[in-house]
């Protein structure tokens, strides 16, 4: 066989492959989060989601979709696990000597509104709040920021 039809096969083998790799999804990230460490004293300001606690994996998934429905002709999405609960507590404030939070529960990138509770605490009571499987220790509190220790996540 000729060595030019040779090389122009491998070449066209070559390029066929890499079109087809091109198309191929691509995960870009898969990741769990949390934005609290045990026992490690924190701030937040009212409206902050203060604590928050996810199980399952979000990947950023990157899809060929073609220059016609694409300006570069790719397409991103977070795609979320079956198992994927988002969990956060926000903090709202403080009247007296109560604060106010907020849970709300994620599922598969939605709000779940069967999972949304306001929450009141008075620390005349206890400083030590408990919350499903979080016990949270508060050192200060006032119409602007909580500073707070997460004590036990189980």
């Amino acid at each position: 066989m000729d060595n030019t039809l040779i090389f122009a096969r491998r070449a066209a083998v070559a390029l066929a492959y890499a079109a087809l790799a091109g198309c191929m999804t691509t995960t870009l990230q898969s990741q769990t989060y949390k934005s609290y460490s045990v026992g490690v004293s924190r701030t937040a300001t009212i409206g902050d989601a203060f604590i928050v606690d996810q199980n399952g994996t979000v990947s950023t998934i990157k899809r060929w979709v073609g220059v016609l429905n694409s300006l570069d002709g790719w397409q991103i999405n977070n795609v979320y696990s079956q198992d994927w609960v988002k969990k956060e507590l926000i903090y709202g404030g403080k009247s007296g000597s109560t604060i106010e939070v907020t849970y709300r529960e994620f599922r598969g990138g939605y709000a779940a509104p069967a999972f949304y509770q306001n929450l009141k605490y008075d620390l005349n009571s206890s400083a030590t709040i408990r919350f499903q499987k979080f016990t949270i220790q508060v050192q200060q509190a006032d119409n602007q920021t909580i500073v707070y220790t997460v004590l036990s996540d189980r």
